[in-house]
């Protein structure tokens, strides 16, 4: 109950969603301690090592391309520095990261600080999916996801030409294109399509 809930797409198979049910519930067994007994130090605790490992993953996937993302507020002391005051300290009065802008005040530009909210980019995810629908409905036409029994790729189909309004439809989609494009970088051909070459 400290963390939001996990939810598979409606195009996983019954089976997919059998097995991760299966798998969270056999990690959930195992009894794992929280990262600390007070739920919100455990809760940014958990938010920081997602974080930490995001950026690993990112820097391990464009090595050797001369780009590096830099993670300055992950390091060590900055993270000891944070976690030592009070949540309330960290919330002042509804400011938009009122601990932080304290901190770089004179260094940062006034009107960064000032900011009360946080850059939303759902409208450029929206058009990239109506942009690239073509290639995405190709996916499903040969999905190495429907294949493996993952997905059913007629669901994941409607999916991709209806998203749905809200930001949050987006985010499954993006995973399901992630995971396929994955697959199809690391799979050896499938014999069918090693057939159609020939």
């Amino acid at each position: 109950g400290w963390v939001f809930a996990p939810r598979m797409p409606a195009w996983a198979t019954p089976d997919a969603v059998a097995t991760v049910r299966r798998m969270l519930t056999e990690a959930a067994a195992e009894a794992h301690d929280p990262l600390d007994a007070d739920r919100a130090r455990h809760q940014a605790l958990a938010s920081i090592i997602f974080e930490g490992n995001t950026v690993r993953h990112v820097n391990t996937a464009i090595a050797g391309t001369g780009i590096v993302w830099e993670a300055p507020f992950l390091d060590d002391r900055v993270m000891e520095a944070a976690l030592s005051t009070r949540v309330d300290q960290r919330l002042l009065g509804g400011r938009f990261k009122a601990l932080l802008a304290g901190a770089v005040r004179g260094v940062v530009p006034d009107d960064i600080l000032s900011r009360r909210d946080k850059g939303e980019f759902s409208a450029e995810t929206f058009r990239g999916i109506e942009r690239n629908r073509d290639r995405i409905l190709e996916l499903c036409e040969d999905s190495h996801l429907a294949r493996l029994g993952l997905i059913d790729p007629m669901a994941f189909r409607s999916a991709a030409l209806t998203p749905g309004p809200m930001s949050h439809h987006l985010q499954p989609i993006e995973s399901t294109v992630a995971c396929e494009s994955w697959l199809r970088t690391h799979l050896q051909p499938h014999p069918q399509d090693m057939g159609e070459r020939r």
